[in-house]
């Protein structure tokens, strides 16, 4: 028995490890679903089983695509919304979960602080789902307590070493560091070719990395985050259509309108007026069971 083994058995002994799980299950979400922002005190795990998102985390955009996996950390902002053209299908957890500190050093995951963004996690799929049949069975099953942790325990192992891995190759760091630029830019004038100078990079390089790793390409993404940005406006404040096209960098608010209504299908004031009193909560959630 190596040393996390070891560590780990001694938590199960000891019972030292607490576990709390809220929700676990597979969703699917429509083209165009949106999830406002929100926090809880829970970690949250999305991996994404098909489609194309963008979960946005404390002020960064981060597109997500098929086999990416996110881990939110509990009181971090996020939201949620789906691509325009197609649905998307999730396996997600929230729980709460406090560890001893020897097992904090030992694994990556519980050193994680904001969010965690990884490429490549088919494995978590399993997990997730494993989790989630466990969880609806609830107490039929015997030891299930034992058996839930001894799942959380792989998890946690599988996502620490996919975590180190990225520490170590800077997989996906050039890409991150723009689309956290992006985030922060986006009501200016932004061109790839501007952004592959200004980061020391081919704008043929960033084209194929935001097809490889967002499954979208960087102008889709700009606009997309654009009009999300400004489906918050004018869901949560008084702001005219022309100051939001204006805040959200589109050059006029005609050209705003057109772009917002081939996104949404609607014209700004329509869907202003279509959110009023509206929780986003209960509109376009599909449950799956897991067979």
């Amino acid at each position: 028995m190596d040393q996390l083994e070891q560590r780990i058995a001694q938590a199960m002994t000891e019972d030292s490890m607490k576990l709390q799980l809220r929700n676990a299950g597979v969703f699917r979400f429509s083209a165009s679903y949106r999830f406002e922002r929100h926090n809880h005190k829970e970690i949250e795990i999305i991996y994404i089983k098909s489609g194309h998102c963008i979960i946005g985390c404390g002020e960064t955009f981060v597109p997500m695509q098929e086999g990416d996996c996110i881990i939110l950390y509990k009181g971090v902002p996020h939201w949620f919304f789906v691509d325009k053209k197609e649905s998307c299908q999730i396996a997600q957890l929230e729980f709460s979960i406090t560890v001893p500190e020897y097992l904090v050093h030992a694994l990556a995951f519980f050193r994680g602080k904001q969010f965690c963004r990884l490429s490549d996690c088919d494995m978590v799929e399993e997990m997730i789902e494993s989790i989630s049949r466990l969880y609806r069975l609830g107490k039929a099953v015997p030891h299930g307590s034992l058996q839930m942790k001894l799942m959380f325990f792989r998890l946690f192992i599988d996502l620490s070493a996919k975590m180190e891995t990225k520490k170590k190759t800077g997989r996906n760091g050039k890409i991150d560091e723009i689309i956290a630029y992006i985030s922060e830019h986006y009501e200016y004038d932004i061109r790839v070719e501007g952004l592959a100078e200004q980061f020391g990079v081919s704008s043929r390089y960033i084209r194929r990395c935001f097809k490889e790793e967002a499954g979208i390409s960087c102008s889709q993404y700009i606009t997309s985050l654009r009009i999300e940005k400004a489906k918050e406006m004018l869901w949560l404040s008084a702001k005219t259509v022309t100051e939001i096209a204006s805040l959200t960098g589109f050059n006029s608010s005609q050209y705003f309108s057109r772009v917002f209504q081939q996104y949404t299908g609607q014209t700004p004031l329509e869907y202003r007026n279509s959110w009023r009193g509206v929780r986003a909560a209960e509109r376009c959630v599909i449950e799956e069971e897991l067979s």
